[in-house]
């Protein structure tokens, strides 16, 4: 702990408030005391999740269980509120529409469940571990990461720290099929430590995607909606923790540059174009291509810590929550333009 926080403060003093980060067209400053206020007022040390709601607040997650969520002006960065579910183990979140009205929900690897609640923290459902599946002997083994969601109301959970398997639920809470993790054969597989992150791909009709980020995997893979595999891309050196769709391309945060292997590695984040090519690096070099290969990818060990999840405004600005970063669990950056 005494190791991380060192590191944290000293690449908070190394990265300078007039620096340009990442390159052409996606560069940006960090903007310095961004929500020191709301987080002196609420501190957490981990932060989780990500989400802007309709009125432009953003929701942040977090597994401390005295405040699971602050809600922030994004410009000001101000504390507007927050709540608790009383989650020790919150770590993913996703911010659905619902007819009229807007809901979270909100994995945890410590409870073994999903859980659904609307904006202000009243508990809708809970979603607990898979029993029916036959895939698990007890609710320990099963740690979900994420959940991703259909317009129809279908979703899928991502148990990225348990068995790797991908649980797909109807608009009621039914299992309907489970697949990834030691399922099928080949890519059709979900290797430990697998799905992280990743988003339903709806752009087109015909043949909607899930993309996953598979974290220590250092890569990302789409299936079908079904689990059946399409294809892959690789991003060696990185730890590809989440994808978030923005204006025609992807934002991927990195928790570290040597992830698992040393976890002091500070990390970045990655801007991809719709064909998952790296346009620019924030927080790291320029990505390099030899005879069409990516080279490892290397954090420029000044500007994060451990980044989890990111999100953007209509502005271009970035969000990133960082995990195990008590002296920074939340920054913002600039899109200089």
């Amino acid at each position: 702990m005494l190791r991380i926080l060192i590191l944290a403060l000293c690449l908070l003093g190394n990265a300078q408030a007039d620096e340009l980060l990442g390159q052409k067209p996606f560069q940006y400053r960090l903007i310095k005391g961004w929500a020191q206020a709301a987080l002196t007022a609420a501190p957490i040390r981990n932060g989780h999740a990500l989400a802007f709601d309709s009125q432009g607040r953003l929701f942040v997650l977090t597994d401390e269980p005295k405040n699971n969520i602050l809600i922030l002006d994004p410009q000001t960065g101000d504390l507007l509120g927050q709540w608790t579910a009383r989650m020790p183990g919150a770590h993913g979140m996703s911010l659905v529409q619902e007819g009229a009205a807007e809901v979270l929900y909100i994995t945890d690897t410590v409870l073994h469940e999903v859980r659904k609640l609307t904006l202000d923290g009243t508990e809708l459902a809970r979603y607990p571990w898979p029993e029916k599946s036959g895939l698990y002997s007890k609710a320990t083994e099963y740690r979900p990461s994420k959940t991703l969601h259909h317009p129809r109301g279908d979703f899928w959970v991502l148990d990225g720290y348990g068995k790797d398997y991908v649980h797909h639920y109807d608009a009621t809470g039914q299992l309907l099929k489970s697949w990834g993790g030691d399922l099928g054969e080949g890519e059709n597989q979900l290797l430990h430590w697998g799905p992280h992150g990743g988003l339903l791909d709806l752009s087109d009709a015909a043949s909607p995607r899930i993309i996953i980020a598979m974290s220590d995997r250092q890569e990302i893979k789409r299936f079908t909606l079904d689990g059946q595999f399409g294809d892959k891309f690789p991003f060696p050196g990185g730890n590809p923790r989440d994808l978030v769709a923005w204006q025609g391309h992807y934002l991927m945060p990195h928790l570290g540059d040597q992830w698992p292997q040393n976890r002091d590695s500070p990390g970045f984040i990655s801007i991809l174009d719709a064909q998952f090519r790296i346009v620019s690096n924030v927080g790291a070099p320029a990505a390099i291509l030899e005879k069409g290969v990516l080279q490892p990818l290397k954090s420029d060990a000044r500007t994060f810590i451990h980044p989890h999840a990111v999100a953007a405004d209509a502005e271009g600005n970035l969000y990133v929550a960082q995990f195990a970063s008590p002296a920074a669990p939340l920054l913002k950056l600039q899109h200089v333009r």
